[in-house]
This record gives C-alpha cells, structure tokens and sequence, in this order.
C-alpha cells in the first residue's frame, strides 16, 4: 500500500460511499444482464474495485497517471478482470470501441469530470459514434426536486437532462430511451442519471 491523497468527501469508498448507488448498479447489471462495464474517472479505484466485484470485464480509464498509479498498487493491480487505460476519455472509450471490447450489454459510468474538465459531451458522442446502446450513469448530476444531491456545473451550466439530451437522443433515438435518477443517497450525496435502452438486452 502507498498513501494516498485526500481529493474528496467520502473517497474511501465505492461511489462516495454511496450505498444506494452500489445496489442501483447491482440491479441495473442483473435487469439488463450486463457482461461489460466501462468507468471514466478510476480517481484511486475503489469504484473500480467494486464494479470489479460485479462485472466479467472491467475498462477503467484515467488521465492522471499519478491516481492511477494509486489505484494500481492499492487496489486494483491484481484483479484479473480489470484493464487500466492511462489517457484523455474520449480518446479511450473510441480505442475500447474500436477494439470491440464491449457491445450492447454494457454499463458504462462516466465520472471523468473534474473541475474546468468536462470530458462529458465528447465522451456521450464517442458511445453514439460506436453504434451501440449501453446503460449509462452519470455521476454528479443535478437531481430535479433534490436539492440536497449535489452536481457540478460547467461554467453556469448545471449537469441536466436537457443539457445532454442532444447526446442522448443521437444514441438512442428520440423514443429509445428512459431515464431516471436517485433520489436517496448517503457518502457524498451526489446525483446521478441513469439512461437505459427501452428493449432488454
């Protein structure tokens, strides 16, 4: 083990030790039956090693070599499940893509945004580009009715559903989607968006 910097509330956990957050991706995984999983944003990997737990096939990505390399030594090094991507998300999830990595039964996390980086809009167009239909969650979004969840926000745009809809709507088509949100959360109180394809895989 090495030490580790502290760069959030709660980080010592899966999802900000969010336990409704764990269950939610528990259940997404067994009602679509998802094999695959793709996490932008491996920060210190204890989100990683826990979809690891979960998931056949782990692709983590992360753009700054030194929290990955935390995560690598601490945590998840040794899982034989996950594989580690050192680069910018976008650039990252078309490489997977290309490689066919991952299909249709897949869940993808995109918790790559930090700060003035906001990989968010390039990373929904790179999945549109792959012509595949995934189930998607978005960390840190902002929950309507929910004040309490907290989000981020780029420049005064908040991490709304009609921000992204655009993204979404390419993916999917208009009509092929549903979304939904959380609306309980303990750790770090975050919102999150869930996108699922209308059909079951």
């Amino acid at each position: 083990m090495i030490e580790e910097p502290v760069l959030m509330q709660n980080q010592q956990g899966a999802l900000n030790q969010d336990t409704f957050a764990q269950k939610e991706f528990i259940r997404l995984k067994d009602a679509f039956n998802l094999k695959n999983c793709i996490e932008t944003g491996t920060c210190l990997g204890y989100t990683t090693a826990f979809l690891a737990e979960h998931y056949e096939n782990v692709h983590t990505i992360e753009i700054n070599s030194s929290y990955l390399h935390v995560a690598d030594i601490n945590r998840i090094g040794a899982l034989e499940n996950v594989t580690t991507h050192l680069g910018d998300s976008p650039v990252e999830l078309s490489k997977i893509f290309a490689a066919n990595a991952v299909g249709d039964t897949t869940f993808i996390f995109l918790d790559a945004h930090w700060g003035a980086h906001c990989p968010l809009k390039q990373e929904l167009k790179a999945i549109k580009v792959a012509r595949i239909k995934p189930v998607i969650a978005i960390h840190d979004f902002q929950v309507p009715n929910h004040p309490e969840l907290g989000y981020d926000m780029i420049g005064d745009q908040p991490f709304n559903f009609q921000w992204l809809k655009p993204e979404f709507d390419a993916i999917y088509g208009a009509e092929g989607y549903h979304h939904h949100y959380n609306s309980e959360a303990v750790g770090a109180k975050r919102g999150i968006i869930y996108i699922t394809p209308t059909t079951k895989k």
